[in-house]
């Protein structure tokens, strides 16, 4: 039966540190929605549209350059793509 413990502590381990990564995942996303916003709030400035196509794409671009796996660059855009709708959806 240590083998069975072994086994179960082990995916305990693993749940902690994806635990981790989640707390620091989101701390990240806050991070990246407050300068979303603060580039929101200088646009109108810049005579520049809150909404930029390009810019989407080259950012679409840029991770998936930077995407070593094991998530394909499909899924990488996919949640991209649900992080930029978010971030065009707040309120500052």
């Amino acid at each position: 039966m240590s083998g069975n413990n072994d086994t179960l502590a082990a995916i305990e381990g693993l749940r902690q540190e994806i635990d981790e990564l989640d707390a620091q995942l989101v701390s990240l996303l806050n991070r990246r929605a407050e300068k979303s916003l603060a580039i929101r709030a200088l646009k109108p400035g810049a005579q520049m549209g809150l909404y930029d196509p390009k810019r989407e794409e080259e950012i679409f671009e840029r991770v998936s350059a930077v995407n070593q796996g094991p998530l394909y660059s499909d899924d990488i855009r996919s949640i991209y793509t649900t992080i930029l709708r978010v971030s065009k959806e707040m309120r500052g």
